[in-house]
């Protein structure tokens, strides 16, 4: 039961978010005045959301690369430092 329950949670975050950031748009069409049927269109757009899948992996490279060069840094000097016999 509680795997539902994160799925759901899941679902209604990534909905959310996609909302949120124009990956998914709804519209409705009442057809004629007649009818008493409604059209909903759900839209995903693919584009916008492999563009900030981009942009999110450039930025992670960017931190991962900045991390790595911090690391280097301090682990240059211990081994430079290291006493020798």
């Amino acid at each position: 039961m509680k795997v539902f329950a994160v799925l759901f949670l899941l679902l209604v975050l990534v909905g959310g978010i996609g909302f949120y950031r124009g990956w998914f748009s709804m519209s409705s069409d009442q057809g004629s005045s007649e009818s008493r049927n409604v059209d909903v269109n759900l839209t995903v757009d693919r584009d916008k959301m492999e563009a900030d899948a981009d942009a999110v992996k450039d930025k992670v490279e960017e931190l991962t690369g900045d991390a790595k060069d911090e690391v280097n840094k301090l682990v240059q000097p211990a081994t430079d430092s290291s006493p020798s016999e």
